[in-house]
């Protein structure tokens, strides 16, 4: 008897001859259902480690939630003298509850024994990071290639070693607070690092990335929850970055008036960016279409293919951001265009549409109705 997986099931399929080894790990490959996976983890020797991998070639996702201490149960399976996942878990997402007891400092140590971690993920916002579990972290983990850190830290010099540790970084996801205010030392960005997403104390660290010497792999920024007292160095690194740069996200801290009027008001040297291909304002800010303006006003892309902003207001056909927007747009400037995503509520699709008439023509509006805005 032979068992043949199939992407959602086993099939049982009596033949008189057993699967060739190679069409049988096929299988294995192909399959996506996690109990079959188990299942033949269970079966031989030979398909055990096949089996396992693809079991855990997805992130495995720990979510901590007050009266579930999940996290303190993955620490028990990894620390079981009987255990043998390490090896197999490649990613790893850990996100703590703003309610439950930190766990950050304690599970440092059970991660150290998984060798072939290469995606990580830890959220616990409010934990700081002592300095055992710092150097713990510094000096392993070498394999690590996609980063997302939300967690506090003594200075942000201990920030910027902690990344810099990463010979192999590619993506890294940074919300980063630190208590003390010493300035890190001159260093350079892990090589191949090309993917960007930064918040929390925003200032300190575009200020440190402007003293790194360029890195010409850099494609994809998202800056979350810009302050206005942060506006001058958000332009000045997107000028030091601006020749390679193929995707730029912004969102503001808040939505209040004289934030956004700050920024509209500010002056900036227009940036050539050659490469841009992705341009967007995120978060729930009245002045979205404005905003966009007056980016596009100051950044000089030549092949720049989707704009993606939010709409969660009514729409005013006088206000005259609409019309510029629509104009811009249809400039030969833009004739790579092929993608105008806005976020929005239902009900006011057809208003976007009707204020955005040579963009609605070339069908290049996408509507996207998040949860959180359909109701």
């Amino acid at each position: 008897m032979t068992v043949v997986l199939c992407n959602h099931r086993a099939l049982t399929i009596i033949m008189a001859s057993p699967l060739p080894a190679e069409v049988a790990e096929l299988f294995i490959d192909l399959c996506q259902h996690k109990p079959t996976l188990a299942s033949c983890s269970l079966v031989c020797k030979a398909w055990h480690t096949r089996a396992r991998f693809r079991l855990f070639s997805g992130p495995v996702s720990v979510v901590d939630i007050p009266g579930v201490p999940r996290a303190k149960e993955f620490m028990a399976t990894l620390r079981h003298p009987l255990c043998t996942l390490h090896a197999y878990i490649s990613s790893l997402s850990l996100r703590q509850s703003s309610l439950s007891a930190s766990w950050l400092n304690p599970i440092i140590p059970v991660l150290v024994g998984l060798p072939n971690l290469t995606s990580l993920e830890i959220v616990a916002e409010y934990s700081l990071i002592s300095d055992d579990s710092y150097v713990l972290f510094r000096t392993h983990f070498r394999s690590i290639r996609h980063l997302f850190l939300c967690i506090t830290f003594a200075t942000c010099a201990d920030a910027v070693a902690l990344i810099c540790s990463f010979p192999l970084l590619e993506t890294l996801r940074l919300q980063g607070r630190w208590i003390g205010s010493s300035p890190p030392p001159p260093s350079s960005l892990p090589p191949a690092l090309h993917t960007l997403a930064l918040g929390g104390f925003l200032e300190d660290v575009l200020a440190w990335l402007l003293s790194c010497p360029p890195s010409p792999a850099i494609a994809s920024i998202q800056l979350r929850d810009v302050a206005h007292h942060e506006f001058g160095i958000v332009f000045e690194y997107l000028k030091f970055v601006a020749a390679t740069l193929m995707t730029f996200q912004l969102s503001f801290l808040d939505n209040r008036s004289e934030i956004t009027e700050e920024f509209l008001g500010s002056t900036f040297d227009t940036v050539d960016t050659p490469e841009l291909r992705a341009l967007g304002v995120e978060g729930r800010l009245s002045d979205d279409v404005t905003l966009i303006v007056h980016l596009l006003s100051h950044l000089r892309p030549s092949h720049l293919e989707e704009i993606s902003f939010t709409c969660p207001i009514a729409v005013n056909h006088r206000r005259p951001a609409w019309a510029q927007l629509d104009t811009q747009l249809s400039l030969p400037a833009h004739a790579c265009l092929r993608k105008v995503t806005v976020t929005t509520f239902p009900h006011l699709q057809r208003a976007i549409a009707a204020a955005l008439p040579r963009l609605s023509e070339r069908h290049l509006l996408d509507f996207v109705f998040p949860h959180e805005f359909k109701h």
